[in-house]
């Protein structure tokens, strides 16, 4: 018997380093029979400037295991660090373009100036496919709705579609002025309320943040019903956000439980709040702003979009969530990275917050509102949020290949995807001087001809893109800075705010805030550790 047990663990044995050998013997054949090509593309030069100007595949970097590619080593969550090897890799072999196999695709990172402005202007490139994923994954649609709701055909005159909506009910002016005088009203509102400020409060300043501009931004977007119906509704939410992109990578459910608990208790609250809005509408003759069971103008007519595409109940819950993470997923980690870097004793210069308060006083009105047309153009405020959005914004533009097409230099075959990372541009060195380092002056100019000082990011073209660009480009842009200036603005204007101590984690210089990790193509990333100060309540307006 004992002899048999050990013939069984031998035979065993030898099956296993069969295998281990097979499977190394493959690894290492596909390393080979990739970094062969690799080395010859990335190191091919043209010898003409005929040449030089011809579309070429970028370089395919090798990888060892088939179909999956790069994408253990892409799928670093500590951010910017696949992104500074692949800046060297650049640098090393002179080039503005890699591409590498991710989950099966080949997928093509375009980092060069006239290589991404061609990807916003490129009709051979959409983003259907991906979005339907994205439904499907991240939102939990079913297959046939995420089709009804990213639809190929978006240019049915006939047919209302979100870019339509978005550009009347969103981008316009009037819109986004009254969503913003919304906005402003509940979180003056919400912070008066607070009667512990007056006597002076104690807080994390990040994570108090958060919960003030959530709650202000949900009620200006969806109305008050949704959160008074669910009081929790952001704690949901939240977990869901800082897991958001694990799914829409196919993380299985079995190794992501909370996250997919939180998608579904907080869709599962949406589609009782679109059902309760639905059982009281408005009259015909009724188009407010906003009211208090839909929201904004734009919701309404976002939801009229839904009944068009005669998508389901729970769809629809999915459909409002990924808008409504579009909006605050990113002001709010911008507000406290720009209120982080104000309000530090660490920040340069040493006069950055008495200018920026200068400059604030400026808008401030007699009853303690703000001036939001003024507050858009104040020269330091303004470059410093570009700044935030510059250093902050890990963000990928992702297009999938419909048909073969050349972007600037850059060749790319139908079936494969393209990404063009703002993380390459934004902290390029032949693009911003001293890129690692956050220069609230670095987007002030003067006028030419009056010599006034302003702001500007004009002619920064593929270098600069936060919120991406084309016809894709982030339709909540305008609403999300002047949520963001007006939040800083009311905060520093009305309350005192002293700085304790850093807290948490100290990942960054003097322990200052660092970054929270995940995925890349987070946009604006989320903060690790954060800021301990006190407010309390002006009493008299300086």
């Amino acid at each position: 018997m004992a002899l048999d047990m050990l013939q069984l663990l031998s035979t065993l044995g030898t099956l296993l380093l069969g295998l281990g050998i097979t499977i190394a013997l493959i690894c290492g054949y596909t390393y080979l029979a990739t970094l062969i090509p690799f080395q010859i593309n990335a190191r091919t030069r043209p010898d003409s400037k005929a040449q030089a100007q011809l579309a070429h595949s970028p370089p395919l970097i090798p990888y060892i295991v088939p179909g999956l590619g790069s994408t253990i080593t892409f799928s670093n969550q500590n951010i910017g660090t696949y992104w500074t090897w692949l800046q060297s890799q650049a640098a090393r072999y002179g080039q503005d373009a890699f591409a590498i196999l991710l989950a099966g695709t080949k997928t093509n990172f375009i980092f060069s100036e006239a290589g991404i402005s061609a990807v916003f202007k490129s009709r051979q490139l959409s983003r259907a496919k991906l979005d339907q994923q994205l439904g499907v994954n991240v939102l939990g649609m079913s297959k046939e709705d995420a089709v009804k709701a990213f639809p190929y055909d978006v240019d049915e005159k006939e047919k209302s579609t979100t870019a339509r909506i978005h550009s009347e009910h969103l981008l316009s002016s009037s819109a986004v002025n009254a969503l913003t005088g919304t906005f402003m009203e509940t979180f003056r509102a919400r912070l008066g309320s607070d009667a512990r400020l007056g006597e002076g409060l104690e807080v994390d300043l990040y994570e108090w943040l958060w919960e003030q501009v959530f709650n202000s931004s949900t009620t200006a977007l969806c109305g008050s019903t949704l959160l008074e119906m669910f009081p929790d509704f952001g704690r949901d939410y939240r977990t869901w956000e800082d897991n958001m992109l694990g799914m829409l990578f196919g993380t299985p459910r079995l190794f992501a439980r909370t996250a997919y608990a939180a998608r579904d208790a907080t869709v599962q609250k949406l589609e009782a709040w679109l059902q309760a809005g639905y059982d009281q509408p408005l009259k015909d003759s009724e188009d407010p702003e906003w009211e208090p069971n839909f929201g904004a103008r734009v919701m309404r007519k976002r939801h009229a979009f839904y009944q068009q595409q005669d998508l389901s109940l729970h769809a629809q819950a999915g459909f409002d969530l990924i808008f409504l993470a579009g909006i605050l997923s990113n002001a709010t980690p911008a507000t406290g990275w720009l209120l982080l870097h104000i309000l530090s004793p660490t920040s340069s210069p040493s006069d950055f917050r008495s200018r920026i308060m200068h400059e604030l006083n400026s808008c401030h009105r007699q009853d303690g509102s703000v001036d939001i047309p003024a507050l858009t153009r104040l020269p330091l405020l303004n470059s410093a949020f570009h700044e935030v959005l510059r250093l902050y914004v890990d963000l990928l533009v992702v297009r999938q290949v419909d048909s073969s097409v050349a972007l600037g230099s850059h060749y790319v075959r139908q079936g494969e995807q393209v990404m063009a990372p703002t993380w390459m541009t934004h902290r390029n060195p032949a693009f911003f001087e001293k890129p690692e380092v956050f220069d609230p002056e670095r987007f002030l100019a003067k006028d030419a001809e009056t010599g006034k000082l302003g702001y500007s990011v004009t002619g920064l073209g593929g270098k600069y893109f936060p919120f991406g660009g084309g016809h894709y480009m982030c339709p909540g842009r305008t609403f999300a800075k002047q949520e963001v200036l007006g939040t800083v603005a009311v905060l520093l204007l009305n309350f005192d705010v002293t700085f304790v101590g850093f807290t948490g984690r100290r990942g960054g210089k003097h322990g200052f805030p660092g970054i929270k990790k995940n995925y890349a193509g987070n946009q604006v990333v989320g903060i690790e550790g954060d800021m301990r100060v006190r407010i309390r309540k002006r009493r008299t307006r300086s």
